[in-house]
């Protein structure tokens, strides 16, 4: 998904670099940068114009410790959402605890 790409765009890699980020498991549950840890729109739909809220939430729950099945190990502090909408529009969040 679009995620791959905003990885670089967001400055977490060098554009190129998400293939092997991907594939060294770097972006999993357990991984040094977990992305998507609910699923994202593919598991959960496309609310329109709510999909950073939807974000957020996961990611107040993965920094609570609530996340169940889905919580990153070792007690996260930082969570960063972002989101891109409508052409030229995007948005960050960056909570922490």
């Amino acid at each position: 998904g679009a995620e791959i790409m905003h990885m670089a765009e967001n400055g977490f890699c060098e554009h190129g670099e998400q293939e092997a980020m991907l594939a060294n498991g770097d972006t999993e549950i357990t991984g040094r940068l977990p992305v998507n840890t609910d699923g994202g729109c593919l598991a959960n739909g496309e609310p329109v114009g709510a999909s950073g809220l939807r974000q957020v939430y996961e990611n107040v729950l993965q920094l609570r410790g609530d996340a169940g099945k889905r919580q990153v190990p070792n007690d996260p502090k930082v969570a960063y959402t972002h989101v891109y909408g409508a052409p030229g529009i995007s948005g960050v969040t960056i909570l922490s605890t």
